[in-house]
């Protein structure tokens, strides 16, 4: 009942042609810090603390189109160059038709293995195909925190768009919120956008900074 709830909020707060753009670390990071509750892992079978949340990005795709007129999805990644991420990207892009911009893993000079100083911001490309696309949609829906991205919500909206953002309590910067025109936490579409997964907690991609 409490999801179908916000399902109906973010159908009321949708206009028109819709474009959605996901920074894909920022979501990745948010989600795999929800926990996933004891009623929920039982529905599987295994226990709570053995499984994580991760986003479903086929079940992403289909829950938006469902709602919306889903113009276009758009995923901002790093290709880490590996065989299993560029089987997941092939997946996304040849298969669920996924728009995608990535790019290599950004290296510092003071990058070593026992203190990794990587990085791989996206803010600049989101920033502008989300200005050069203006006239193809009404909404724009940001799946990110950062508070980057606070000047170009402002910018949109000063042009009459209508910006909707997900995030995480606890990932998304307190300017975001108060810059879109709505805002929702990705909890409550766990199981619309989401899956529980039984593998054991990703490792992480060595000292990613956003």
């Amino acid at each position: 009942m409490m999801d179908n709830f916000h399902i109906e909020k973010l159908k009321r707060a949708i206009k028109k042609r819709v474009y959605i753009f996901i920074d894909a670390a920022n979501l990745e990071r948010s989600v795999q810090d929800i926990k996933v509750n004891e009623k929920d892992a039982k529905e599987i079978g295994v226990n709570n603390d053995e499984v994580i949340w991760r986003v479903d990005y086929k079940q992403f795709k289909d829950f938006f189109e469902s709602i919306c007129d889903c113009r276009m999805v758009k995923f901002y990644s790093v290709n880490f160059q590996t065989r299993s991420h560029i089987n997941f990207l092939t997946f996304l892009k040849r298969v669920l038709h996924i728009a995608m911009e990535t790019k290599p893993l950004k290296e510092y000079e003071d990058h070593t293995e026992e203190c990794p100083h990587r990085k791989a911001n996206f803010d600049v490309e989101i920033a502008v195909d989300a200005t050069f696309e203006m006239d193809n949609y009404e909404t724009l829906i940001l799946f990110s925190g950062d508070c980057d991205f606070e000047y170009l919500i402002k910018f949109l909206r000063k042009h009459n768009k209508n910006v909707i953002v997900f995030s995480r309590s606890g990932h998304v910067a307190k300017e975001l919120p108060l810059a879109s025109s709505y805002y929702f936490d990705i909890i409550y579409f766990r199981n619309d956008l989401l899956k529980i997964s039984k593998s054991k907690r990703p490792r992480q991609e060595g000292g990613i900074r956003s």
